[in-house]
C-alpha cells in the first residue's frame, strides 16, 4: 500500500522531456532540458492543493531534489536489483496488454457480446469433423460430406433425423443435434456467431470451427432469461441404500411437498430437515445464482418458471432423483456499463480476441516487414518420422544457425529457433506423419506471427513514446522508492538508537499541554446511569460496570483530552470529576480517571511524530550528501524566462 501512495504522488512530478530544447540546468554533468522541466511542472498542476508547491521557485528547489536522489539510485545501481527489474517487467506486461490488441475491434467484439447476451438462441446442429492440421484433400472430404447433408436439409429432410444419421457430434444419437438453448460464451465464436446471424426456422450454409464442418438450424430466439436465484429440496433416487429406491424417492418428495403446502413449516426448514442433498440442506436448499445451461435442463426450466420470490415448484424428475424448487431472486442482464469490464475480460480469454489480434498482425506485418532467408524445403528433410513419436531431436550444426528469416532488417530468426520451437510442439501420433507438410507449415505461421508480436512487443518504447513515457516515469518513481526505503523509511524504523538521539535533541518539539483521561459510559436508562455515576465515583472499574450492567448493554469507552478541550470545559470535568448528559434517548457519563500534567513524554508515547520528523530529518541529511557529490548548476537566463512565464 505504501508503495502504490508513493509511486503515485512520484508520477505527480516525474515525467519525461522530448523537447529538442534550451537547457535549463546540468545535474551531475547530465543536461536537463527547458520543456523536461516545464512539463514536469504543469503535467498536474490543477491537481496539486499545495499553494507552495505551485509555486515556481518551490518547484525547482523539489525537482531538483527529485533528480539528485534518482541520480543517486542509478549510481548505486538500485536499477540492477533483482526485485526492481521483477517488479519493472512485470507493471510492463501489464500495460503492454492495451498495445497488444486493436482496440477498435475489441470494443466492437465486447459490444456484438452485450448485445447477444440480450438474447437466448435454440439450435440444432450437424457436424462433420476435420482437424485444424488436415490435409487438404481430408479438409475437401469433410467439406463435401457437410455440403451434401446440407443440401438433402434444404431440401426438407428432416434435421434431426439427418443429425442423428450423419452428425459426428458423439452426443448426436442422443439428443438427434439439438443443442437447446445457447447464448453469448456458451461456444466458439464462430458457431455462436452463425447461430445469432441466422434467422429462426433457416438452417445455416456449411461453416468451419476447430472441431470440423457445421451447419445448424435456428429453432428459436428468445429474451436471455439472464440469472436465476433459488433453493431445492431434494430426495435420491437408487442411492444402493434401504428404503432409497426411486419409488421411495418419489414417495419422500411428495411427502415434503404436502407440509410446505399446509404452511406450517417454511421451505428452509423443511430443506434443513429432509433435503438428500446435505450440501445445500444446512442452508435451506440455497443454490448459487445460474444461468442457461448450468443445470440440467428439467432443473433449469422448471425454475425459470417461477415469477415471484418465495413460488415454488411441484415435485420435478432429474436424473439424479425428484427437487422442489422455490425463488428467491431473478437477475435480469444488467446495463453494458456495468458488464462492460468483465465481457472484455471475457472477450480477451475468449477465441473472438484472435479477430483483434489478427487486426493489429496486419498492421505489424506492413510496418515490420518478414523477409525470408531461407526455404522451409530446407527444414522439411529434417523433420523425420520421430517427430510424430514425440522423440525427435533438435538438428545441430551449421544449419541450426542459419538465418531463417528477418524482422524489419534488424532481427535475425535462425533455423535453430525455429527448432526450438518444434521441439516442444511434437506429436505423439504415427498416423499423421502423411501430413508432415501441412503440419510444418502451419507451425511456422504460427512461429512467424509469434516472433513479430514479440518484436512488436519488445519495441514499444519505439513505437509508442506515451508509452516509453509511463515507462519510464514508473522506472524513476520505483528507483526512487527503493532507495528512499533504504536511505529514509526502513533506516528510521531499525535505527532506534539514531531515533532516541534525535527525540534527545529535540524534546521540545514534543511537550505536551495537560491531558485528561476520561471513561465514557453510555446507556439508555436515566435511572441505571445515576447507578453507575455512583459506582464511579466509589472507583469501579470499567469490568465490574460491564458485568454488573450486562443487561443494559453499557457501551464503554476510554478516551484522552486535551484540558483546554471546549467539551470537557463544557462539563467542567476537571473540577467536578463526573457529569452526565443527553444523547438522543441514551445517557452519557463522564468519569474523570487521571490529569496527565503538561510535560515532555516518553518516546514511546509520541514515536509516531519523533518517525516522522526523523525520517524529514535522514532526507534533508541525504540531500545535502548529494548536493556536495553531485554538482547542479543552473542556466540563469533560461531560468529568468521560465520563472517570469509562471511566477504570480
Amino acid at each position: 500500500m505504501m508503495k502504490r501512495i508513493f509511486l503515485s504522488l512520484i508520477l505527480l512530478v516525474a515525467a519525461l522531456g522530448f523537447g529538442q530544447d534550451q537547457e535549463l540546468m546540468t545535474i551531475n554533468h547530465k543536461p536537463v532540458k527547458v520543456s523536461e522541466f516545464e512539463r514536469m511542472y504543469t503535467k498536474n498542476l490543477d491537481l496539486v492543493q499545495d499553494p507552495e508547491q505551485k509555486d515556481i521557485d518551490n518547484y525547482q528547489k523539489l525537482y531538483i531534489d527529485y533528480r539528485l536522489e534518482l541520480e543517486d539510485a542509478f549510481d548505486q545501481k538500485y536499477d540492477t536489483l533483482t526485485k526492481f527489474v521483477r517488479e519493472l517487467k512485470g507493471y510492463r506486461k501489464d500495460l503492454a496488454k492495451k498495445y497488444l490488441s486493436d482496440n477498435d475491434v475489441l470494443n466492437k467484439m465486447i459490444s456484438e457480446a452485450y448485445e447477444r447476451m440480450k438474447y437466448d438462441v435454440h439450435v440444432a446442429h450437424i457436424l462433420i469433423q476435420v482437424s485444424p492440421d488436415a490435409e487438404p484433400k481430408d479438409t475437401l472430404k469433410a467439406y463435401n460430406k457437410i455440403l451434401n447433408v446440407y443440401k438433402k436439409a434444404k431440401k426438407g429432410a428432416d434435421f434431426n433425423q439427418l443429425a442423428q444419421q450423419y452428425s459426428q457430434d458423439p452426443s448426436a444419437k442422443e439428443n438427434k443435434g439439438d443443442l437447446d438453448y445457447i447464448t453469448v460464451f456458451n461456444t466458439v465464436y464462430p458457431f455462436e456467431t452463425k447461430a445469432y446471424n441466422t434467422p429462426v426456422g433457416e438452417i445455416s450454409k456449411p461453416f468451419r470451427t476447430r472441431f470440423g464442418y457445421h451447419i445448424i438450424k435456428v429453432l428459436d430466439k428468445r429474451p436471455a432469461r439472464g440469472k436465476i436465484e433459488v433453493a431445492h429440496i431434494m430426495t435420491f433416487d437408487n442411492r444402493n441404500e434401504k428404503n432409497k429406491s426411486e419409488a421411495d424417492s418419489k414417495t419422500r418428495i411428495f411427502e415434503v411437498y404436502n407440509k410446505l403446502k399446509q404452511g406450517t413449516d417454511s421451505f428452509g426448514n423443511l430443506a434443513k430437515k429432509f433435503s438428500d442433498d446435505r450440501a445445500t440442506g444446512k442452508y435451506g436448499g440455497k443454490l448459487r445464482a445460474f444461468g442457461i445451461r448450468e443445470m440440467l435442463p428439467e432443473f433449469e426450466n422448471a425454475a425459470f418458471t417461477l415469477n415471484n420470490p418465495g413460488d415454488y415448484t411441484q415435485p420435478i424428475h432429474t436424473k439424479y432423483g425428484w427437487h422442489i424448487i422455490s425463488l428467491i431472486k431473478k437477475y435480469p442482464i444488467e446495463s453494458f456499463d456495468k458488464l462492460k469490464d468483465k465481457l472484455k475480460y471475457q472477450v480477451m480469454r475468449d477465441e473472438r480476441s484472435k479477430l483483434s489480434k489478427d487486426k493489429l498482425y496486419e498492421r505489424i506485418q506492413k510496418e515490420f516487414p518478414v523477409v525470408m532467408k531461407a526455404s522451409l524445403d530446407e527444414i522439411y528433410p529434417l523433420i523425420d518420422d520421430k517427430f510424430f513419436e514425440n522423440k525427435w531431436e533438435i538438428p545441430q550444426g551449421s544449419i541450426a544457425d542459419k538465418t531463417l528469416f528477418t524482422i524489419a532488417g534488424k532481427e535475425n530468426v535462425s533455423f535453430k529457433d525455429f527448432f526450438k520451437y518444434l521441439y516442444r510442439r511434437q506429436y505423439k501420433n504415427k498416423n499423421v506423419i502423411g501430413n508432415k507438410k501441412t503440419i510444418i507449415d502451419n507451425f511456422f505461421k504460427r512461429f512467424k506471427k509469434q516472433k513479430l508480436f514479440s518484436y512488436y512487443e519488445n519495441h514499444l518504447e519505439d513505437i509508442y513514446p506515451e508509452f516509453a513515457g509511463v515507462m519510464n516515469e514508473y522506472r524513476d518513481g520505483l528507483l526512487i522508492f527503493y532507495i528512499k526505503s533504504d536511505k529514509v523509511w526502513e533506516k528510521s524504523v531499525k535505527d532506534t538508537v539514531g531515533l532516541q538521539k534525535y527525540f534527545e535533541a529535540h524534546k521540545q518539539n514534543y511537550v505536551m499541554p495537560e491531558r485528561l483521561e476520561v471513561m465514557m459510559v453510555q446507556v439508555h436508562d436515566k435511572k441505571i446511569a445515576k447507578k453507575i455515576m455512583k459506582d464511579l465515583s466509589k472507583n469501579k472499574d470499567n469490568k465490574y460496570i460491564q458485568e454488573t450492567y450486562k443487561d443494559q448493554k453499557p457501551i464503554i469507552k476510554h478516551k484522552t483530552y486535551l484540558a483546554k478541550d471546549k467539551f470537557i470545559k463544557k462539563y467542567d470535568l476537571k473540577s467536578k470529576g463526573q457529569a452526565m448528559y443527553k444523547d438522543n434517548d441514551d445517557y452519557v457519563i463522564l468519569s474523570l480517571l487521571k490529569v496527565l500534567p503538561s510535560g515532555v513524554p516518553e518516546l514511546e508515547q509520541v514515536k509516531g511524530k519523533v518517525t516522522n520528523d526523523y525520517q524529514k530529518y535522514l532526507e534533508s541529511e541525504w540531500l545535502k550528501e548529494l548536493r556536495a557529490k553531485y554538482p547542479v548548476t543552473i542556466n540563469k537566463k533560461a531560468w529568468k524566462k521560465i520563472r517570469a512565464k509562471y511566477k504570480k
